[in-house]
C-alpha cells in the first residue's frame, strides 16, 4: 500500500513538524508522520532502502521508527510514513544537568536507557544493518524508552552503505585513504562507546583542554588517543562541574579506556548491563554508584575517587570585589531563571512572590516578573494561567520551535512560519506578527531588542529591527549562545561546530564585525556567557575569562563561587553568578 498525493502542494499544506537537509516532516493524523525528501535528495537509491527497510520491519526491534509505508506524489516515490512520537527528545538531552534535574532522571535512569540503546543496537547487528550515524541526535528518547530515527540513512550488509555520520562520534580507523568511511560493526562499536561515555559521564570523552597543546581539536585528540580516561588524563583539565565518573564500574571504565586508547573495538553493552544490575544509592551524593565498591567511591577518600566540586568560601577583603549570596533556598533542586527555581518536590517557584506551580513531565513553566501570570509549555502549545491558577488561554505553536518569555510577553513561532510577539492584558493577548522565520533560533535581550537566526540548510538569515545578514554553516547546531550588547548595541552568536571548536560572530549594524574559531569556551552549557562592552564573559574554574573582541585581550577574574557550570550576567559594575541552587553578587 501507498499513501498518495496528487501534488507537492497538497503535503505541503500538512503542519511540518520540522526540517533536515534533505527531507521535512509532516503530520499525517494522530498516530503518523511524513518524512518527504526533497528534490536533491538521489531519490532512486532511496526509494531502494524505504522499501527494504518495509520489507524487514517485522525483524527489526519495536522501537525502531522506521519506514511503514511508500508515500508518492504524482505517482512518483516521494518518502514514506513512520509511527509518530509524542513529547520525544534527541538523545544529547541526557547530558544536559537542567533537562536531568526537571525530569526527574537519576544516573541510574541514564544508565537504563543508554543500556537499552546497546542491547538494541546489537540486534541491529545481529540482522546485518549498519546504523552508521551512532550520535546523540539520532537517537531519541520518550520517557525512559529510547527510539531509532532517520532509518532510511542506515545501511544494510551487502546491499548498500549508510548515508551519514557524525564525525565526534565515528571510530577515527573509519577513515580510507580517499575520505571515504569504512562502515563495520566493529568500527560502530567504538561509535556507540563514545556515545556511552558522553552520556554517562555528561562529557565528551576527547573533551577538556589538552593542556600541552590548548588549541588541539576534539577530532585530533581522537586520532591521537588522547582521551580523558586514560594514560594522558593528568594532561586534560576536565570543567569541574562535570564531577566525577568513579561511580561506574572498574571494568567498564577500563574497556573505555582500551576502545579510546588502545585500538580494541569490543561490544560494552555487557559491561553495561553488568553495572546496571549492581546500582546501590549514596544519599549524601544523591547519585547511584557500583554496589560492589565497599562503600560509595566518591564518600571514600581511600578510594582515590575525585571528589565532585564544592564552592569554596570566599574571604572578602577591603578593597577587593566582594562576593554576596543574594539567595539559597533550602528547597532549592535547580535555578531556572532569574525569577524562579524548580523545588525538591518538583514545583517551580517565584522567588519575589513564592508562587508555586507544578511542573509535569515533558513541559516548562515560566513566570511573569510579578509572578501573577504564568506559561506552560510543551512541544505545541503555550498555556496561560492567571494569579488563580485559572487557565485564561492555550496558544498554539509550531512543533518543538523555541519560544521566549519576557514578562507579559511571549515570544513564538506559529505554525504558519510567523514570529509573534504576544502581550498578555487585562483586556486579553495581543499579538503582534514581526516577520516570517524558519527554523529560528531567537533570543530578545531584557530591553526588547530581538535578533532571529532563521537556519536554513547551509545558509543562516541572522534578522534584527536594523539589519539582515546571511552566513554560511554546515552541520547541526546542539549547542549555541545569543546575547545582547546594550553598551554598544551589538548581538554575539556562537555555536559550537562538528569539530567541537566554537564559531564566534558578531553582528554590528553595517557589518558583521567579528567571525571566527579561534576562542575557547569553558561554559557549561554554551548560554551560561555574557557579552558587554565588547566584551565575552566566560565562567571557569573558580574565574570569570573576559575577551575583549575588539582589543583582542583576555583577563581573568577570579572568584571562588564560579564554575563552568555558572550562568553570568554582568550588571556594569560587577556580576551576578547564577550556580545550581544559589545566586551571587560579585563586584
Amino acid at each position: 500500500m501507498a499513501i498518495t498525493f496528487a501534488s507537492r502542494s497538497r503535503v505541503e499544506s500538512l503542519k511540518k513538524l520540522g526540517e533536515g537537509g534533505e527531507a521535512a516532516i509532516y503530520e499525517y493524523d494522530a498516530k503518523r508522520v511524513l518524512k518527504i525528501f526533497n528534490a536533491k535528495t538521489d531519490l532512486a537509491r532511496k526509494e531502494k532502502k524505504v522499501k527494504y527497510f518495509i520489507s524487514i520491519k517485522g525483524s527489526l526491534p519495536k522501537n525502531v521508527i522506521g519506514p511503514e509505508e511508500i508515500v508518492t506524489v504524482g505517482g512518483k516515490f516521494a518518502g514514506y510514513a513512520m509511527r509518530k512520537l509524542a513529547n520525544a527528545e534527541d538523545l544529547h538531552m541526557l547530558a544536559k544537568p537542567k533537562f536531568l534535574v526537571t525530569a526527574r532522571f537519576t544516573n541510574q535512569d541514564v544508565l537504563q536507557i543508554v543500556t537499552n540503546l546497546g542491547t538494541h543496537l546489537g540486534a541491529l547487528h545481529s540482522a546485518g544493518i549498519i546504523v552508521g550515524d551512532v550520535s546523540d541526535q539520532n537517537f531519541q528518547v520518550c520517557g525512559k524508552s529510547d527510539y531509532f530515527i532517520d532509518v532510511d540513512s542506515w545501511g544494510a550488509k551487502g546491499k548498500f552503505n549508510p548515508d551519514a555520520y557524525t564525525e565526534l562520534f565515528t571510530c577515527p580507523d573509519s577513515y580510507a585513504a580517499d575520505g571515504s568511511i569504512a562502515f563495520s560493526e566493529e568500527n560502530e562499536n567504538y561509535n556507540f562507546a563514545v556515545l556511552a561515555f558522553n552520556m554517562l559521564a555528561k562529557i565528551h570523552p576527547f573533551a577538556g583542554t589538552y593542556l600541552p597543546d590548548k588549541n588541539i581539536s576534539i577530532l585530533e585528540r581522537m586520532k591521537r588517543k588522547l582521551s580523558i580516561v586514560g594514560s594522558h588524563k593528568g594532561d586534560i583539565k576536565i570543567p569541574k562541574s562535570i564531577g566525577s565518573w568513579k561511580w561506574m564500574s572498574p571494568k567498564l571504565e577500563e574497556d573505555f579506556i582500551q576502545i579510546f586508547e588502545q585500538g580494541k573495538r569490543m561490544d560494552i553493552t555487557p559491561d553495561l548491563q553488568e553495572l546496571l544490575g549492581n546500582m546501590k544509592h549514596c544519599s549524601s551524593h544523591d547519585i547511584y554508584y557500583y554496589s560492589k565498591f565497599s562503600e560509595c567511591p566518591l564518600c571514600n577518600e581511600n578510594a582515590k575517587v575525585k571528589m565532585a566540586p564544592v564552592a569554596a568560601k570566599v574571604t572578602q577583603t577591603a578593597n577587593g570585589p566582594q562576593v554576596t549570596v543574594i539567595f539559597a533556598g533550602g528547597d532549592c533542586a535547580y535555578i531556572l531563571s532569574s525569577i524562579h527555581y524548580l523545588n525538591r518536590e518538583g514545583y517551580a517557584v517565584h522567588f519575589d512572590t513564592g508562587r508555586k506551580f507544578a511542573i509535569t513531565r515533558g513541559k516548562r513553566v515560566d513566570f511573569s516578573n510579578d509572578g501573577k501570570v504564568v506559561y506552560v509549555t510543551d512541544d505545541d502549545t503555550i498555556e496561560v494561567y492567571d494569579a488563580s491558577d485559572q487557565l485564561i488561554s492555550t496558544i498554539e505553536r509550531m512543533h518543538k520551535t523555541n519560544y521566549l518569555v519576557r514578562d507579559r510577553d511571549i515570544y513564538y513561532v506559529d505554525n504558519g512560519n510567523n514570529f509573534v510577539k504576544l502581550s498578555v492584558t487585562k483586556s486579553g493577548n495581543m499579538p503582534h506578527y514581526l516577520g516570517q522565520v524558519y527554523n529560528p533560533l531567537l533570543t530578545v535581550s531584557d530591553d526588547g531588542n530581538v535578533l532571529v537566526a532563521s537556519m536554513y540548510p547551509k545558509k543562516a538569515i541572522i534578522t534584527t529591527p536594523d539589519y539582515n545578514f546571511e552566513v554560511s554553516y554546515t552541520g547541526r547546531i546542539k549547542e549555541y549562545a545569543i546575547k545582547y550588547d546594550k553598551q554598544t548595541k551589538k548581538w554575539l552568536f556562537v555555536y559550537q561546530k562538528a569539530n567541537g571548536k566554537y564559531r564566534t560572530m558578531v553582528f554590528a549594524k553595517n557589518q558583521i564585525e567579528y567571525d571566527d574559531d579561534v576562542i575557547l569556551y569553558n561554559a557549561q552549557t554554551l548560554s551560561n556567557i555574557d557579552f558587554f562592552n565588547n566584551t565575552i564573559y566566560d565562567p571557569a574554574d573558580g574565574k570569570i575569562i573576559g575577551t575583549n573582541i575588539v582589543k583582542n585581550t583576555a583577563r581573568e577574574f577570579e572568584c571562588s563561587v564560579v564554575d563552568e557550570s555558572s550562568a553570568l550576567k554582568f550588571t556594569g559594575k560587577g556580576f551576578k553568578i547564577y550556580n545550581k541552587s544559589k545566586i551571587y553578587n560579585y563586584g
